[in-house]
């Protein structure tokens, strides 16, 4: 997965949620660098429904999520 920077970032929040394997909300990932703009969602198997959304956040706080995107892994 990848975004374009945001300035003022000094970290992105990643939640993902695989439905093909019952994840839930509580899987959140956070990249802490504005330099990374991509992260590797590992564990989806193919045919599992992963569905992604990301936000910008500093010390003052966090933006709203973006526009959640799904997609299925390939078989």
């Amino acid at each position: 997965v990848s975004w374009s920077a945001v300035s003022r970032a000094t970290r992105y929040d990643i939640h993902y949620t695989n439905k093909g394997s019952n994840f839930t909300k509580k899987n959140v990932d956070t990249v802490y660098s504005t330099g990374n703009t991509s992260y590797t969602i590992t564990g989806p198997y193919s045919g599992d429904e992963v569905c992604v959304t990301v936000r910008a956040a500093n010390k003052y706080g966090a933006s709203a999520w973006a526009e959640t995107w799904c997609d299925t892994v390939a078989y």
